[in-house]
């Protein structure tokens, strides 16, 4: 089961994930990507735990991890809240980057974060168990938008897309406001 939540930086995204998360299960797992701020408390009922996991570059591999190392009634107690997917994809972005100083190819780029992109949504389309998903709405672009800045901003709206398709809820926040996305999609 996949619940998405969306909005703009500052939007109440994290605090809103969290509280909803907790009411699922018994424990949470909070898997923080690159450079993803922790928040202040971690809000849970007093029969629910919550245990932080950095990954840094490697949130499939985690992802893939957690799924095979799990049994079937842990699974069932357990919520995963990923913040951010955004964060994820900046890193990805970071990365080649640096690999190739600043000099790859837009071809070669639009490759590499394609390849990401896939990667990290196999991962949490064949996730078993419960998992909240925390992403940006990417931003739109203009004339003046380079082309690997459309590549990036491209297959992050098509990772959105594609989750909240696949999604059981998907919600937008507005100044801490949620409002559910997923009961006014048309389903057919």
């Amino acid at each position: 089961m996949i619940i998405g939540v969306t909005g703009g930086a500052g939007s109440g995204k994290t605090p809103f994930a969290l509280k909803y998360a907790a009411t699922f299960g018994r424990e949470g797992l909070y898997v923080v990507t690159h450079a993803t701020p922790l928040p202040d408390a971690m809000p849970a009922p007093p029969h629910f735990t919550w245990q932080t996991i950095h990954t840094e570059y490697s949130l499939p591999a985690v992802l893939h991890r957690i799924n095979e190392e799990s049994n079937l009634y842990r699974a069932e107690r357990r919520v995963l809240v990923i913040d951010s997917l955004t964060s994820y994809l900046c890193a990805a972005h970071q990365r080649f980057m640096q690999e190739h100083a600043g000099s790859i190819s837009d071809g070669d780029y639009m490759e590499m974060i394609t390849a990401a992109r896939e990667e990290l949504q196999h991962a949490l389309l064949s996730f078993q168990g419960k998992v909240f998903v925390i992403t940006d709405e990417p931003p739109g672009y203009t004339a003046f938008t380079d082309r690997k800045e459309r590549c990036y901003i491209t297959q992050h709206a098509a990772l959105n897309l594609e989750l909240a398709r696949r999604s059981h809820q998907w919600f937008r926040l507005t100044a801490g406001i949620p409002e559910e996305l997923s009961a006014t999609r048309f389903r057919g």
